[in-house]
Formats: structure tokens, C-alpha cells, sequence
């Protein structure tokens, strides 16, 4: 008898809440009367909604957000997306746009004179056109990439959005991933970052001073930079640190100090 009593009250809640749901399937009062974006920054967000606004006046309790997130994924300016119910008739949509962690300079082959030859250069490798706003920004430049249009052996042109296949460029990210995972702060005193030699990869430190890296452990190389300017009372007259010689750095002072050190 026990038994019986608790299976109808299981069985009474589950047709309470099945009824309740098969209602708000068919209510007007659950069917989506706004879009919120979130994330944006570069891309307006009237753009977004404008993707979305397929879901609007949908039922949001039987609305497929797998299939408005694979919309936005054709979004090329676009890392990754996530989309929301918010009951009763909200879809929140949070983006993560593509950004520039790095600016490459191209003047020879510069299609926006407006920019003076900068793009953006993304974690993974692809250019990102750059606006006003990007300028405030104090990001180091890679300097040593530039191309001709229709140059015999020149690498392909770049296209926004898309991934560069540039072997300088994915050289410069190289030494970018590998200092600012071991050391965050590194981008506070990266000012350039030269790759013309792919080989001998050469840095300008804030403030002006010239690091000649040559071809190794970046790592180890970076590590052995920090250690340098901390031991130095005044960095201000370091001109030049060489670590292309195997553990060892050598130190060129500005004009009228040490001509030169070894660590």
C-alpha cells in the first residue's frame, strides 16, 4: 500500500511537471523577444543580433542552440561563442573575438595607407585588421616580414582574418608564446621584435636597449635577459645585450661608460 501511495505521487509530479513544460513549449510568454551580446568589442553588436535574430519570436524552451552557435561560427572574426537561455525570453550571446596580440608592420605591400602598413597578428597566426582603438594599445611590433606583391619566392599576401602562412612571422609568435607563458610581464618591456634573420632573432627592450638573441632556447635565452637587467642598478646605460655565444652574454654600454662585459 506504502509502495502505491509513494509511485502515484511520483507519477502525479511527473505529469505536473510534464504538463508544465508542454505548456511553456506553446506560450507566447517563452518565446524570445530579445538578444544580448556580450564580448564584442571590435564587431558591433547589432551585427550579432543580426545573426541571431533568426531565434526571435521563437518558443525558447524549444529553440536549438547548437544551431545558432554553428551560425555564428561562420563568423570569421570570431574565436568562439557561447549562447544562453535566460528565461522568460532573453538569448544571451557571448562572444570571444579574434584579437591582436602582436603588430606586424608590411609597409611594402600595405593596401591601408591609413594604418601606415600595420596589421594585427593573432595568437594563431592570423592577421587582423587593425582600427583606431587597436593603436592605444601598446603591443610590440614585429618588424623584418615585408613582402613585395608578385615578388619571385615571396610568401602569400595576407588576408584578414586568415592564417598567415609567413615562416618569420610564425618564428616572432614563437619567441611571443614561449616568454610571455614564463613570464607575463615580458610585454611591458618588448618593444620589437626583428626576425629578418630568422636565425638571429634581435629584440628592442624598453628603454632602448638592443637584445641580439641568435638561435636556441628561447627560454633559456629570456631567463638569462631578466637575470642581466635585475643585477644592473641602471639598465638606462645598457645599449646592447648579445647571447648568440653559448652561456655567455655580452654586455655594450652607452657612450661614455664600459665599452663592454661578459656574464
Amino acid at each position: 500500500m506504502k509502495k502505491s501511495r509513494t509511485f502515484l505521487g511520483l507519477a502525479a509530479v511527473i505529469l505536473i511537471f510534464s504538463g508544465a513544460y508542454i505548456f511553456a513549449c506553446h506560450s507566447s510568454h517563452f518565446r524570445v523577444s530579445e538578444i544580448k551580446i556580450r564580448g564584442n568589442n571590435r564587431i558591433p553588436a547589432a551585427e550579432i543580433a543580426k545573426m541571431s535574430e533568426a531565434c526571435l519570436d521563437q518558443n525558447i524552451l524549444r529553440l536549438n542552440l547548437d544551431d545558432l552557435e554553428e551560425r555564428l561560427r561562420e563568423d570569421i572574426r570570431l574565436k568562439d561563442m557561447r549562447v544562453q537561455r535566460r528565461l522568460p525570453g532573453c538569448i544571451l550571446v557571448e562572444v570571444e573575438e579574434k584579437i591582436p596580440m602582436l603588430w606586424v608592420s608590411l609597409p611594402a605591400c600595405s593596401s591601408d595607407p591609413q594604418n601606415g602598413g600595420f596589421y594585427g597578428l593573432s595568437i594563431d597566426q592570423e592577421i587582423i585588421p587593425l582600427n583606431q582603438k587597436d593603436f592605444t594599445d601598446d603591443l610590440p611590433i614585429v618588424t623584418g616580414v615585408e613582402i613585395r606583391k608578385g615578388e619571385p619566392g615571396s610568401n602569400p599576401m595576407p588576408e584578414s582574418y586568415r592564417r598567415w602562412p609567413n615562416p618569420k612571422a610564425e618564428r616572432a609568435l614563437e619567441f611571443y608564446r614561449c616568454v610571455t607563458r614564463i613570464d607575463p610581464a615580458s610585454s611591458e618591456i618588448l618593444a620589437e621584435i626583428n626576425v629578418d634573420d630568422e636565425l638571429n632573432v634581435t629584440l628592442h627592450l624598453l628603454p632602448g636597449i638592443k637584445v641580439m638573441l641568435g638561435h636556441g632556447d628561447f627560454e633559456k635565452k629570456w631567463r638569462r635577459v631578466k637575470t642581466v637587467l635585475a643585477g644592473e642598478e641602471k639598465t638606462g646605460e645598457l645599449a646592447c645585450l648579445d647571447l648568440r655565444f653559448d652561456d655567455q652574454v655580452v654586455l655594450a654600454r652607452s657612450a661614455g661608460r664600459s665599452n663592454s662585459g661578459r656574464r
